[in-house]
């Protein structure tokens, strides 16, 4: 029978080896870096991509390394393929421990012009993605009644926000509308993410099933860039051209400042399954980024308080 845990009371998941992983997005950059140690500490892992040459590849590499991986295809943007892939893990390997819902992608999707596909796309993979995954593996974790983990891949751009409000005012004038980049639609998928991974954890709080959200800021050679442009489906408007902000970008990710080993970041997700980690950040000094946003927040809490009975129009 389950234990109930008190508050302060957290069960720690410490032995990984023996057990099962899949990882979704993950034939290359941070989700091949988690896929190659959560292998490294001697699970099998599920290398699940839309890019099954590419998954096989990754899976090849963990397996010539005397670790345990199988390469399995699946598109997160179809709840079917994730039932697929959980059916086919099941049968083959047994159920899984450690999800880990990684697959993402970006598209410069405008907020002022009536473009679609892009924000389709991004919606699908990073967002129903995420609920697939969830909605698919978790009540067969819980069912199993045995330790479990879920890492739901947000972004550091889903818990920042634009810091052009202080003290709760936007400032007039007669300019043009300025650009904020080409991560429009991604730092909106990602805040969603964030919040459907808060909600999980509070259901999940009391059950031997852990739940994080991974927040990872600049990391360098994950090829996210490029791969967002190249392999964009044709349902949703196909390769970008090369003029795309992300094939910008990508000629510069070697250069990000700031920019981290993907293997610091597995290690670092590796803890949180241990210890259960809710929030996992990867630049701790990117604190204060964070901070500047709830100032604006709390800010505009000062202006609730300051609206009282005197402020009603007689």
């Amino acid at each position: 029978m389950q234990r109930s845990r008190g508050p302060g009371d957290t069960a720690e998941m410490q032995n990984l080896g023996g057990k099962i992983a899949v990882v979704t997005g993950s034939a290359s950059g941070l989700g091949r870096a988690m896929a190659e140690r959560l292998a490294a500490e001697d699970m099998t892992v599920v290398v699940a991509d839309n890019r099954l040459d590419a998954a096989e590849t990754a899976a090849s590499a963990i397996v010539g390394r005397g670790r345990r991986a199988v390469a399995m295809p699946v598109d997160v943007t179809k709840r079917e393929s994730v039932v697929d892939l959980a059916d086919r893990i099941d049968a083959e390997l047994g159920g899984v421990s450690v999800l880990v819902n990684n697959a993402g992608v970006g598209a410069p999707s405008p907020y002022l012009e009536a473009e679609e596909q892009g924000w389709r796309w991004v919606m699908d993979v990073n967002l129903f993605g995420v609920l697939y995954g969830v909605q698919t593996f978790v009540p067969r974790m819980l069912a199993s009644g045995g330790e479990g983990h879920v890492v739901n891949t947000a972004s550091f751009g889903g818990v920042i926000g634009p810091m052009c409000f202080p003290g709760n005012r936007m400032e007039g004038g007669t300019a043009a509308p300025t650009s904020s980049g080409p991560m429009k639609s991604y730092m909106v998928s990602k805040h969603a993410v964030v919040a459907l991974t808060e909600g999980l954890g509070g259901e999940l709080r009391d059950t031997q099933v852990g739940v994080s959200v991974l927040c990872p800021s600049h990391h360098v050679n994950t090829g996210i860039y490029a791969n967002w442009a190249q392999f964009r489906p044709a349902e949703y408007g196909g390769p970008m051209t090369a003029e795309a902000p992300e094939l910008e970008l990508a000629a510069h990710e070697r250069q990000v400042e700031g920019g981290k080993d993907p293997a610091e970041l597995a290690a670092r997700v590796v803890r949180a399954i241990r210890e259960r980690h809710f929030y996992i950040f990867t630049h701790a000094e990117n604190r204060w980024i964070v901070e500047r946003r709830f100032e604006q927040i709390l800010a505009g809490f000062d202006d609730a308080a300051s609206f009282g009975e005197s402020s009603f129009d007689d």
